[in-house]
């Protein structure tokens, strides 16, 4: 009998402190934010993170009435700001936006990333599924995907490709393409999509996968030429564009881009699914659904919990990707 009340205690005392400890994170809740948030994006401004970045983070500031401010931290293909993410305190005033490359490909691609992202981030939301255009410069004489094969392979070596940075969504891409198309084609890494772009559109460089927002400005001023998109399927917004997957012998071809915000873990639950309901709100706003699928990609919605699961399904798939066709910094 002893034991049981014991037990009993055991089980009144826990169940006390569950209550106590969901009365605080509903309070926090309440109460958060007090003072201005800022968002780190892990890469020059004028890129697609940078773009997607802004359009979001003036939608939550108009919401929660805080001021919400953008710190571009370049460098080291975006571990440097995925690093002081991390570093943090946990309160929901510092956040992430992010690729999956930072998130999902770095650290199996690059050991000395220092970071697990299945224990040291949260998902906040899945923004946007983000097509990367196929550019090359004027000065590479050809107008499709299949010619750039068989340029590629009439010249093995002599093409270059740009990226935002070692172990980026835009270097896999690349990575992927010449080993599905069988050439090759020399990395060439920026600090962001902006000046990788700009190189092509330059012709420093031979062709680059990026964002529409950097992308079609300069394709609109004939400064370089868009050949296909890297999704599964045409993006609507650019329907006259094949992509990759269309082209003959490319079927294998399966990469596709996504941005998402991203919190340091230990941030309260209550505060995740604040936020997570905040950019959802937004996102369903015809003005800012327009300005992501013009400059960015397709919104998305999920909820927190289904954003942890892509998450989490994201560093398995790219994690075989990584291992299968050993890519390498």
């Amino acid at each position: 009998m002893a034991i049981l009340n014991s037990a009993l205690k055991i089980i009144l005392c826990v169940a006390a402190s569950a209550g106590v400890m969901g009365g605080v994170q509903a309070a926090e809740a309440d109460e958060y934010p007090t003072r201005p948030i800022r968002i780190i994006v892990p890469f020059a401004a004028g890129g697609g993170v940078d773009a997607t970045a802004r359009i979001i983070g003036e939608q939550i500031a108009k919401k929660l009435g805080k001021p919400v401010y953008i710190e571009n931290k370049p460098g080291a293909g975006g571990l440097i700001g995925v690093r002081q993410t991390i570093a943090a305190p946990a309160d929901g005033y510092t956040l992430l936006l992010s690729a999956a490359g930072e998130v999902v490909i770095n650290p199996v691609f690059n050991k000395e990333a220092g970071y697990d992202p299945s224990k040291d981030l949260v998902p906040v939301a899945v923004v946007v599924r983000a097509p990367n255009l196929l550019a090359v410069g004027t000065e590479v004489p050809v107008k499709s995907v299949a010619e750039l094969i068989e340029y590629g392979r009439k010249h093995p070596g002599e093409l270059t490709y740009s990226s935002s940075g070692v172990g980026t969504i835009q270097h896999i891409t690349g990575e992927i393409f010449s080993k599905v198309a069988g050439i090759e084609a020399r990395h060439v890494p920026y600090s962001g999509a902006a000046p990788a772009t700009l190189d092509v559109a330059s012709n420093q460089v031979s062709m680059t996968f990026s964002s529409p927002g950097a992308v079609m400005p300069f394709a609109q001023k004939g400064q370089l030429r868009v050949l296909a998109v890297a999704m599964s399927k045409r993006y609507s917004e650019l329907a006259e564009l094949p992509s990759i997957k269309e082209s003959p012998g490319m079927s294998a071809f399966n990469v596709e881009s996504w941005f998402a915000l991203f919190a340091p873990a230990g941030v309260p639950s209550s505060i995740i699914t604040r936020l997570n309901a905040e950019v959802r709100e937004a996102m369903h706003k015809p003005e800012v659904a327009e300005k992501l699928i013009k400059n960015v990609g397709i919104p998305s919605f999920e909820d927190e919990t289904q954003a942890k699961a892509f998450i989490d399904e994201e560093i398995a798939r790219y994690s075989t990707i990584v291992k299968e066709l050993n890519i390498r910094p």
